[in-house]
């Protein structure tokens, strides 16, 4: 009978062992693949992020706004929950009317399309 019980015992520290070892592989695995996802797609954005503003320095040359200072940031929430902040420096367009700027931003607004359907950017001036 003893025998019998020392021998349950280790199949089952066997067992469980072997159980351990194969979530501690499929995390591992699973940990890595997400680290790739995630910087795959940090890579995607700094792609898209470049061309977006250099098409809105682009267009503020056009207008006459030569030289700005154009910070683009995204903020990430949850899985897919991102927001976008442009910012933009230049002195003649601080001394716009508010309904000036207003909608300037809402054009500038607009290249948030970029980064997808539902991307919204908040545009700020200083």
């Amino acid at each position: 009978m003893r025998k019998n019980l020392k021998k349950l015992v280790g199949v089952s520290c066997f067992v469980v062992l072997g159980v351990l070892l194969l979530v501690l592989c499929f995390g591992v695995t699973a940990g890595a693949r997400n680290r790739m996802m995630r910087a795959e797609r940090q890579k995607a954005y700094l792609e898209k992020k470049e061309l977006v503003v250099r098409e809105i320095r682009d267009y503020l040359g056009a207008q006459g706004y030569q030289n700005s200072g154009v910070t683009l940031t995204r903020r990430e929430y949850g899985e897919n929950e991102e927001e976008y902040r442009l910012m933009v420096h230049h002195g003649r367009i601080e001394h716009l009317s508010e309904e000036e700027q207003d909608m300037l931003a809402e054009t500038l607004a607009g290249y948030a399309k970029d980064f997808g359907v539902d991307a919204v950017m908040q545009v700020s001036f200083r």
